[in-house]
């Protein structure tokens, strides 16, 4: 639970949820959110519910092995904050290195997030040059 805005606060939540997602703790993620979460994140269909979050956070780290995430406070407007976020995995599928940048935008309402926005870019890291 966020219980404060404080600048100390949130980089302290932002590293509490850089190791939840290095691990995949679903629950651990969705604790802090409210069972009625508003989700607009990357190329998703805007989403509400905490039910729909675990469904899309468990699929996404089906997907991934060994994510690495390191997370940085942008800005605080109470009760909002943005972080700018990179990150590495490896595809579970494909065995291919991906890079990921992503801005956020988090609201907060007691204590736990009720709206998460985000903007994601994905590529892989060692793409394939084309001959020629």
């Amino acid at each position: 639970m966020l219980t404060e805005l404080s600048e100390a606060a949130v980089k302290a939540a932002l590293r509490h949820y850089e190791y939840l997602f290095s691990i995949g703790d679903v629950e651990g993620i969705l604790d802090n959110f409210t069972d009625d979460v508003e989700v607009q994140y990357g190329s998703m269909p805007p989403f509400t519910g905490k039910d729909k979050l675990r469904e899309a956070l468990t699929a996404r780290f089906a997907s991934m092995r060994d994510y690495q995430l390191s997370k940085q406070l942008e800005f605080i407007s109470s009760p909002h904050y943005a972080a700018s976020w990179t990150g590495t995995w490896v595809d579970a599928e494909t065995n291919e290195h991906m890079a990921v940048y992503g801005v956020e935008i988090l609201t907060v309402r007691d204590g736990k997030f009720c709206r998460w926005s985000a903007g994601v870019s994905v590529w892989p890291q060692n793409p394939t040059k084309p001959e020629g």
